[in-house]
This record gives C-alpha cells, sequence and structure tokens, in this order.
C-alpha cells in the first residue's frame, strides 16, 4: 500500500535546476563541447533582457551572430529597435562578445523575419 500524496503548498523537492546547467554538464562530461550560449540566452532571457523587452519578446535563435527576435507587432520592432545596442552589451556581458552582433526582429506570423 503506498501512501497517497495530498498537496501543499509547500514545495516537496527543491527548486528545479535550470536544463542548460545539466546539459552543460553532461556535455562536458560527455568530452564535446558545443557553444551553449546561445541556448543558455534563450532560456535566461528574462533575465538578461531590459525590463523593456521582458513580455515583448522572444529570442527565437542565433545565426552568423545574428540575433532573431519575435515581437508580437511591427510598433513593438520599432521601438525595441532604440534598445538593441543596451541589449547587445547585456549578452557581451554575460556570454562574451562573440555569441551576438546584431539583432533583427520578426514580428509573430511573419515567417519571412529579418525585419531590422
Amino acid at each position: 500500500m503506498t501512501r497517497a500524496n495530498y498537496y501543499s503548498d509547500k514545495p516537496m523537492r527543491p527548486d528545479p535546476r535550470p536544463v542548460d546547467d545539466l546539459i552543460g554538464t553532461i556535455v562536458e562530461q560527455a568530452g564535446a563541447s558545443p557553444d551553449l550560449g546561445v541556448a543558455r540566452l534563450v532560456s535566461s532571457w528574462d533575465d538578461v533582457v531590459s525590463e523593456r523587452w521582458r513580455g515583448r519578446s522572444r529570442p527565437i535563435g542565433v545565426r552568423e551572430q545574428t540575433l532573431l527576435v519575435e515581437v508580437p507587432e511591427g510598433a513593438d520592432a520599432s521601438l525595441l529597435r532604440y534598445d538593441s545596442a543596451d541589449l547587445m552589451r547585456r549578452i557581451s556581458q554575460r556570454f562574451g562578445p562573440d555569441l551576438v552582433r546584431a539583432v533583427k526582429f520578426r514580428v509573430e506570423g511573419d515567417l519571412r523575419g529579418g525585419k531590422s
């Protein structure tokens, strides 16, 4: 007979660790060393970006050092474009200067992308 688990507002387990921390450890132990900077950037987006970017943007990925960011509307892209230099500075400080050198925007649902 097993005990029933009852709801409690107290956590039953310690706080979970970010997946990118675990993946980095596993990859290092396996002897491979791919750049996990993009995965870490995506998973920690809200910690990296300024308040203005939170809730208005979602990182899609990085290709050839260009970060593609998805926004709900073209007006958001216009507004956030002015903060791109600050975003790249924050990314450089946290992940190194070679991860992102440019930012492009894509409006949600626009599969063409690359609006900058």
